[in-house]
């Protein structure tokens, strides 16, 4: 079970997000405070808007197969940058030797020239059976750029082929659109193969101007007896949103304004303490985009 953290709203230091809070996301990769099962040690990967870069709609990206915990490179990098979007993951794989740990199965996932970013907590069962079935609905052009072996790749790059114009800067609705069909195709693909085993679909996805996550499953609690029993419940989702975040009285978060100008949407809440922390519900998918100087959230519901 991977974490992943998405922020989007006023400028703000990587490394208050990545590092200081309690439970930031580097601390989540070792010792998650909503998962017991395993640790998230097959790397860690981001992507950065910062208005201030050089073409900022060009986000920075960090990749690394290896301990964010023990990256110094990453956390000199953190102390000096500041940045306006992040999608960040750490990735947590089964402890089984058939596991592949390398960059290229690092997220989020970003294909060149295009624009949007992807990150996922879950796992499709039977993943190896699906993918070639899922190969006629993915666009040739972006199906070539697949160069890992994760089910999370090809989700991001069946996304892709459901977007009009996946190269330009999208519009939220025409992906949003785009993921249904997504789903809906996965769907589509396990009846045929007859799959109807519980898989978490915890999507997090960005191109700089606004944030979208899921939290749904496939199947949810079905599974035979040696299922790995770690996909069978909801994978956790929170967001909390205001004026802007911070240290506040010596605790980080989210102060209270007239106008709500930062929003992050995450695995689980940065600190122990949850009490301005929203959980998503079952089944929804979450949106958040500026709208004149404020960030507007609004939830639906995922009726696949």
């Amino acid at each position: 079970m991977c974490r992943a953290l998405t922020y989007f709203g006023s400028s703000i230091l990587l490394d208050d997000l990545l590092y200081q809070p309690d439970n930031s996301l580097i601390k989540q990769s070792y010792q998650a405070k909503l998962m017991d099962t395993i640790q998230n040690l097959a790397g860690f990967g981001m992507a950065l808007w910062s208005e201030k870069s050089f073409n900022p709609k060009v986000p920075y990206l960090y990749h690394t197969p290896y301990l964010p915990f023990m990256d110094v490179n990453l956390k000199h990098f953190a102390v000096k940058t500041k940045l306006e979007c992040l999608v960040a993951h750490v990735r947590g794989v089964g402890y089984k030797e058939t596991e592949v740990v390398h960059q290229k199965n690092v997220h989020p996932f970003l294909f060149p020239g295009h624009v949007l970013a992807l990150a996922h907590n879950g796992q499709l069962d039977s993943f190896l059976q699906m993918r070639f079935e899922l190969l006629p609905y993915i666009k040739p052009h972006i199906a070539r750029y697949i160069a890992g072996t994760t089910d999370s790749e090809w989700i991001y790059a069946l996304l892709l082929s459901f977007i009009p114009h996946p190269e330009e800067e999208n519009d939220p609705r025409s992906v949003e659109k785009a993921l249904l069909k997504t789903f809906l195709t996965i769907q589509k693909v396990r009846k045929k193969l007859k799959i109807c085993v519980a898989s978490p679909v915890n999507l997090f996805i960005s191109n700089g101007t606004f944030l979208i996550a899921t939290r749904f499953v496939f199947d949810f609690g079905r599974a035979p007896e040696h299922y790995d029993r770690t996909h069978l419940a909801f994978h956790s989702l929170w967001y909390t949103y205001g004026k802007k975040y911070g240290k506040y009285e010596e605790e980080y978060r989210m102060s209270e304004g007239d106008k709500k100008q930062s929003v992050i949407i995450s695995s689980e809440p940065l600190t122990a303490d949850m009490t301005t922390w929203i959980e998503v519900p079952e089944y929804s998918m979450i949106f958040a985009e500026k709208q004149k100087n404020e960030i507007s959230i609004r939830i639906s519901d995922l009726s696949i």
